[in-house]
């Protein structure tokens, strides 16, 4: 009210001072010139009445980029609090993301906000869970059940009753996991949530496999396509497209499967998972090779090992899994991929099918080290090394060498990992790989960070960015500048990491990539919290949309979830 008081005042002023302005003209001008300056006073009160209308100044500020309003009280600090733990997990800052969830938890507890409560205690869990402590995981997520208003908060609910599923499944208790996963498809009915209700289907489906029960685990699958289907979540789609295709190839009904399994492929092609579509094409070669398609299956065998070769590349070790490889629902798929490419591993035996069998190793390996298997992964990395030199393939020599590297990072044998780097750089050099040398030096810059070597890895980052638009690989050059903005965010840095990260998504922008734009614009909201929420808000926001339009919706509502809590 003060503000258009005094805008009032200054209307009346000004078509005051528009007498002196007139003076010498005829007096019906002067009225007309002073009450014209008048009116377009009053005209900009009424829009400030208007653009305003619903925002709460007490406790607030305006937040029009973001679409509405951001409010000051404790319960708006606690959620601001909770996002800034989830960055941090997203970050792998652990003990970052355990203060700000203590924080946040004290806060949404004295606000007595009880989805706020559940939801820094699903934080813990799933904090808990990287770290391989199931037990206590579950616990956590126990506790976010019971603290649940009964009644209410079915989606919420659903969430939680699904996790708890798949510990049990991922602990081999099938019949409590099929029960979970029975409880939560029940609070996403009633929530009306498609995309939950797929994702449990995919769990009551894989439980059935499991169990042997064939007929019950075709039906899930496909209910699970229509409920994707039906949320919009093409990701979704294509695991229960793939898994349902594995049933029709083990039952020999082959015109079926094919037909399933091609589907599948373009929709991961569209949502950009190259995991997905590595999956579905090492599983293909088992059925071309049963339709006598010999070279067919050998080409889609040995493409399915590039595609995950590929992903591996992409996705590096970070949460931020988006499209890029979506790892976590379907297990089956990747049991079916691992069994099928063992069994084509020992069929090429040829003295001349060495450098092919070395890629497939290779895509075998890099599936397993996403997964987090890591002896396993090792093991055939290790194969690889000895089939390339044996083949005279630097190329081949260098992804594999690459590949051990990559091992030893996670074992946090850092030095032995950048030794192998330096050493794969070197035969990529000689076989004359420049991407490959482009990609290497990210690996040797994650290395160097690891060994508290800031500055270098800054050195290397910028050399691989570098090299990339030398050869005009907009794709890499985004990747390195990613890269860039991890280090300068795990740094401290946030200005510089904000403007990697910009400069990154012009990148994505230029080439096509909506995806990687959306995680650009997903990683510069969660940046802005606590910083600038309006902002960070409003890029929250962007990034949901676009995570719609390209498919992914499960990252589309973490978006949304987190700029709600920072309005």
């Amino acid at each position: 009210m003060v503000r258009r008081s005094l805008m009032f005042s200054g209307a009346l002023a000004a078509a005051g001072s528009s007498y002196f302005l007139t003076l010498g003209k005829p007096e019906t001008y002067q009225h007309i010139v002073a009450g014209a300056t008048f009116l377009l006073g009053c005209g900009s009160i009424l829009v400030d009445v208007v653009t305003t209308r619903g925002l709460e100044r007490e406790g607030g500020i305006d937040a029009l980029m973001s679409g509405g309003k951001l409010s000051t009280g404790l319960q708006s600090a606690a959620g601001r609090s909770w996002v800034q733990g989830e960055g941090a997990k997203l970050l792998e800052h652990d003990t970052e993301a355990s203060s700000f969830y203590e924080e946040a938890l004290s806060q949404f507890k004295e606000s007595e906000d009880e989805l706020g409560i559940a939801q820094v205690l699903v934080g813990r869990a799933e904090l808990t869970m990287a770290r391989g402590n199931l037990a206590e995981a579950q616990t956590l997520y126990q506790q976010a059940l019971d603290g649940l208003p009964e009644g209410k908060l079915h989606q919420e609910r659903g969430a939680i009753l699904q996790a708890l599923g798949d510990i049990a499944y991922f602990g081999n208790a099938l019949d409590e996991a099929a029960q979970r996963y029975v409880e939560a498809r029940a609070s996403y009915k009633q929530a009306g949530d498609y995309m939950g209700e797929g994702n449990v289907l995919i769990g009551i489906g894989e439980v059935a496999v499991k169990q042997l029960k064939q007929e019950d685990a075709a039906a899930s699958f496909d209910q699970a396509r229509i409920s994707f289907a039906q949320s919009g979540d093409k990701l979704g789609e294509a695991h229960a497209l793939t898994r349902r295709a594995d049933l029709s190839r083990e039952k020999r009904d082959m015109p079926d499967a094919q037909v399933r399994y091609e589907r599948a492929i373009s929709l991961y092609r569209r949502c950009g998972d190259f995991v997905g579509e590595g999956v579905v094409r090492i599983v293909m070669y088992e059925l071309l090779r049963m339709m006598e398609r010999q070279m067919e299956a050998r080409t889609s065998l040995l493409n399915g090992a590039a595609l995950m070769q590929r992903a591996g590349r992409r996705i590096g070790d970070g949460s931020l899994l988006s499209g890029r490889g979506d790892l976590r629902r379907a297990p089956g798929r990747f049991e079916q991929a691992r069994q099928i490419g063992a069994a084509a591993s020992g069929m090429l035996t040829d003295p001349k099918e060495k450098a092919d069998l070395a890629r497939l190793l290779i895509g075998l390996g890099e599936m397993e080290r996403m997964l987090g298997r890591l002896n396993e992964a090792s093991q055939h990395f290790d194969r690889a090394v000895k089939l390339a030199h044996d083949a005279q393939d630097k190329g081949l020599i260098g992804d594999a060498m690459k590949g051990q590297g990559q091992i030893h990072r996670l074992r946090n044998n850092q030095r032995q990992a950048r030794q192998l780097f330096k050493d794969a750089y070197g035969f990529y050099s000689s076989a004359g790989d420049t991407k490959d040398q482009a990609q290497t030096l990210l690996a040797m810059g994650q290395t160097e960070f690891l060994m508290e070597n800031t500055d270098g890895a800054r050195v290397t980052f910028a050399y691989a960015r570098s090299f990339y638009e030398q050869l005009g690989d907009g794709a890499g050059a985004g990747a390195a500048l990613r890269a860039i903005g991890d280090l300068e965010s795990k740094s401290g840095r946030l200005a510089a990491a904000m403007e990697a990260y910009t400069e990154a998504r012009n990148f994505y922008q230029q080439i096509g990539d909506a995806l990687a734009e959306a995680d650009c614009l997903f990683m510069l909201g969660m940046m802005n919290v606590g910083s600038d929420n309006m902002t960070a808000a409003a890029l929250l926001a962007a990034s949901g949309r676009v995570y719609r339009v390209v498919g992914v919706p499960n990252w589309q509502r973490r978006a949304n979830s987190y700029a709600s809590r920072i309005r």
